[in-house]
């Protein structure tokens, strides 16, 4: 069964996988995962326990550049619990962060990989 709501997206996403860092705000929860998909407003990951809507994260992406993870911060937007008829683990949850604030070079690091991969 598919999602059947409206998409609100701002921005375009395309389907990214690279390794990520997802730290909740003010707390010692760290999870270590990888993309699905992202977006110039946000990311899909693949986290092992349910963050609660609107929680505060803090986010480094292992973009392919060769430079340092880029960071940034944001806040979880959704979060579904995988199926349970999945190949993949169904005790795992696809996450939405939505991006709340990166340096200018952060953002332009992750653009220039969307426009890439748009390209193909």
């Amino acid at each position: 069964m598919g999602w059947a709501g409206i998409n609100t997206r701002k921005s375009v996403r395309v389907s990214f996988e690279c390794t990520v860092i997802v730290k909740k705000a003010r707390s010692s929860l760290v999870f270590h995962s990888a993309t699905e998909n992202m977006s110039m407003g946000g990311v899909c990951v693949i986290l092992e326990k349910e963050l609660l809507k609107n929680t505060p994260v803090e986010v480094e992406l292992s973009l392919p550049d060769d430079l340092p993870p880029a960071k940034c911060t944001g806040k979880i937007m959704w979060s579904a619990k995988r199926n349970k008829y999945t190949k993949k683990k169904s005790s795992q949850f696809d996450t939405g962060i939505e991006f709340i604030e990166a340096s200018d070079q952060d953002k332009s690091r992750m653009k220039r990989i969307i426009d890439e991969l748009l390209e193909y």
